[in-house]
């Protein structure tokens, strides 16, 4: 009994090797073509970036293109200019001398030293066209009476030698100025004195006050300077005095 069923056990065995075998196959089969559709998909991502990649450089191309045209027609209007016929007929332009007069009217700078031939002193001046009557620096201002009229007596310091020079002027008028505190206004006598500024030389008014917050003995104004100077504050010293050969006599007449 059992020889004769071993046949058929052998054919068993055979058939369901042959089922187990058809099973395997399709899932083989699955899984290849998954890997081959992820090696389709990396290759069509690779064609597309080929391709933005491609469109990218074409863009650049352009540009470089136009850029190349821009740099022929500038070239090309460079050289017409470059080759335009030049006037021959203007002279050349020459540095100019520095100006020491300006119409006629003398250049000061900001400070200048002027010559008072009635004391013999030269004193150095700021030059201040905001201010109408120029200004000396006076100590020992005295107003008195001669022969009915008003005079004032006051004194000059050297600069040189520190020495006071005494002068004796009329009493041309009194000048008022407002005190710093806004008080009652102060006032200054005013005298002529003659000065000489640059080339100039004329009779001026002064007025007499104590100068000693300030840097310098003298201010000139207005009064000296309209019509006869002009004034550049960038420069100083720039019109020496020239003492004339006429001087002037203690009262300041010429003599």
């Amino acid at each position: 009994m059992i020889i004769r069923n071993i046949p058929v056990f052998i054919m068993v065995i055979g058939l369901l090797s042959l089922l187990g075998g058809c099973v395997a196959q399709p899932q083989q089969e699955q899984k290849q073509d998954t890997r081959l559709d992820k090696v389709v998909s990396q290759l069509d991502q690779s064609l597309a970036n080929q391709a933005s990649a491609k469109a990218l450089l074409q863009a650049q191309q352009q540009q470089l293109e136009e850029q190349e045209q821009n740099l022929v027609a500038l070239s090309a209007s460079l050289g017409k200019v470059l080759k335009a016929p030049t006037v021959q007929d203007c002279p050349k332009v020459k540095a100019c001398p520095p100006v020491s007069e300006v119409s006629n009217k003398t250049v000061v700078g900001g400070l200048e030293k002027v010559w008072f031939p009635d004391m013999g002193l030269a004193l150095t001046a700021r030059v201040d066209t905001g201010v109408a009557t120029a200004s000396i620096d006076a100590h020992e201002i005295e107003q008195f009476e001669r022969d009915g009229k008003p005079w004032v007596r006051f004194s000059i310091k050297s600069p040189e030698t520190g020495e006071s020079e005494t002068l004796e002027r009329r009493l041309v008028r009194t000048l008022g100025v407002q005190s710093s505190g806004g008080g009652e206004a102060i006032r200054r006598p005013v005298v002529k004195l003659a000065v000489v500024v640059g080339q100039n030389e004329q009779t001026a008014e002064f007025s007499l006050s104590s100068r000693t917050h300030t840097s310098y003995q003298l201010t000139i104004g207005r009064s000296i300077l309209r019509d006869v100077m002009v004034v550049d504050v960038s420069k100083k010293n720039v019109a020496p005095y020239v003492i004339p050969e006429q001087t002037s006599d203690r009262s300041g007449e010429s003599k």
